[in-house]
């Protein structure tokens, strides 16, 4: 982007390292123990790595720019001003984990709500286990009766390697409950994303008129860091696991969730922009990973 660039004079808060996956606490103010590292699930992480591969991942882009879509109309429906990041961000990127999850659309909601709670430092001791062990219950459930199934999502891929006697049911769940809480990274990279373009509204006029160089602007505010290579077993050596923007299994699905969301808001929503001073925005409180709270804007 010529000599300017996105991540340039940053504010402090969005200089702060988002935890990776690897990283996720669980109920770190009670009882609850640490979820286990990936690189603790060997045998389960190869099985689903087809699911976030760049072929998988595009895929499923055409079905997630409809779903996005219809948050946008419904953000435009309900009017002015509005928390950007409950009525798209948020709600966007954990659709997007769960399509490549393949959690059915009548589970979202839970599994949406789980994952706050197992985030949030904000209520009782136990709270996050328990939602924790509610997540895995559901996880259990989708991945046993998939053990004989073809599909190329998370928990069918799980389910028929539980079925070949590949991994355990618990490791299967293990993983799928990491990487659905870890799928809330994608949504504090959007976040921190469109802090910076709303409080920079020049920079996003830019890339309003420019659209060619949005994908410089991701890479240099969202996806920046070193390039590492997967595990020598795994069909896309663009797919690792570890928890880096590029070297955790939700990279690529995080890199569609930042497009898709540059492109609807920029061109379908031209007036969008802070409603508050940008001092008064809340930081986020009670829950990882820590950053900016509600975006109010209206257009």
């Amino acid at each position: 982007m010529s000599e300017e660039t996105i991540t340039e004079d940053l504010p402090p808060v969005l200089d702060r390292p988002v935890p990776g996956p690897a990283g996720v606490d669980v109920d770190p103010g009670g009882d609850a123990e640490r979820l286990p590292d990936l690189s603790a699930v060997p045998r389960s992480r190869r099985a689903v790595a087809a699911a976030f591969t760049a072929r998988r991942v595009e895929r499923v882009r055409e079905r997630c720019r409809r779903m996005l879509a219809e948050l946008v109309d419904e953000l435009l429906q309900d009017g002015p001003p509005a928390d950007l990041t409950e009525a798209v961000l948020s709600p966007f990127a954990g659709a997007v984990m769960c399509e490549l999850m393949g959690v059915p659309p009548a589970d979202r909601q839970g599994i949406h709500a789980w994952t706050r709670l197992i985030l949030s430092s904000a209520h009782a001791a136990g709270t996050g286990e328990k939602a924790r062990r509610e997540m895995g219950a559901c996880f259990s459930d989708l991945i046993g009766r998939r053990e004989g199934g073809s599909g190329e999502d998370v928990t069918s891929l799980l389910g028929a390697a539980v079925g070949r006697r590949e991994v355990t049911l618990d490791e299967a769940v293990s993983l799928a409950v990491l990487l659905q809480i870890g799928g809330e990274t994608v949504t504090e990279r959007c976040v921190r994303l469109f802090h910076v373009l709303l409080t920079r509204p020049g920079l996003a006029e830019r890339l309003r008129a420019e659209p060619q160089i949005r994908p410089r602007a991701l890479d240099e505010h969202v996806f920046t860091g070193p390039q590492t290579t997967g595990p020598a077993s795994s069909p896309d050596p663009q797919v690792s696991f570890g928890c880096g923007p590029r070297d955790w299994p939700g990279g690529l699905p995080a890199r569609m969730v930042a497009e898709l969301l540059l492109d609807a808001l920029l061109d379908g929503v031209p007036g969008l922009r802070l409603s508050v001073p940008a001092d008064e925005l809340p930081l986020r409180t009670g829950s990882r990973p820590h950053g900016p709270g509600a975006l109010t804007v209206t257009w």
